[in-house]
């Protein structure tokens, strides 16, 4: 008897074990569920990448389905470059995109246009997203490193939006000469930000 209850237990333990893993497996870190203002469930979790043994941290956000959980693929994506301490403006903007199938992207690029490029180049990866509508956003400082790394990445990014950009250098001379294709929100526009984005994402394909 008090073997069967032993290896009763063991097995209940291992069945735990089994979900806690496969639930482990299908998020990349901490998970919160938090609502978008029309009422739509949002999935924000960490997903951070590893770079030259050194970690860099972002979050993404996504919908969620009746179930509570993501199964999406394929995906139009924003990612949100923003200068440090200054996290209200992309968590906004990203929960108000959601609920339009638009899976975000929050991170901050730490003045490297290398460490931008590289978390658009996995973002870009990423199964859940459409590579061919990648879009990337940033605000003040960020918008430098973010402008040089956007002009080496080609076809990966299908539209820059920057925000009160400050830029110099080769970045300024990049925006200079592309800056038709780029959708830039001054000081006097800010306030209207999110409907401005949501035209330039339209106007491209990532919103139906």
């Amino acid at each position: 008897m008090k073997k069967f209850i032993a290896t009763l237990g063991t097995l209940v333990i291992l069945a735990l074990l089994g979900i806690l893993g496969v639930n482990l497996f299908r998020n990349h870190g901490p998970r919160e569920r938090v609502k978008a203002e029309n009422g739509s469930k949002i999935i924000v979790e960490e997903l951070s990448y590893y770079r030259n043994n050194g970690k860099l941290f972002g979050k993404v956000y996504k919908p969620a389905g009746e179930d509570g959980f993501f199964s999406g693929t394929g995906c139009p994506a924003v990612i949100f470059f923003h200068e440090q301490l200054k996290t209200n403006l992309p968590e906004s903007i990203l929960k108000a995109l959601v609920p339009e199938g638009i899976v975000g992207y929050a991170a901050t690029p730490h003045g490297n246009s290398k460490e931008a490029a590289f978390l658009i180049k996995k973002v870009h990866g990423e199964d859940f997203v459409d590579g061919d509508l990648v879009f990337v956003i940033a605000d003040s400082s960020s918008s430098q490193p973010v402008v040089e790394a956007v002009s080496k990445l080609g076809s990966k990014v299908a539209g820059l939006i920057l925000i009160e950009p400050e830029l110099s250098g080769k970045a300024a001379d990049v925006y200079d000469r592309y800056k038709d294709e780029f959708l830039t929100i001054d000081a006097s526009s800010r306030g209207n930000a999110l409907s401005l984005i949501e035209d330039y994402l339209e106007s491209r394909g990532a919103l139906k």
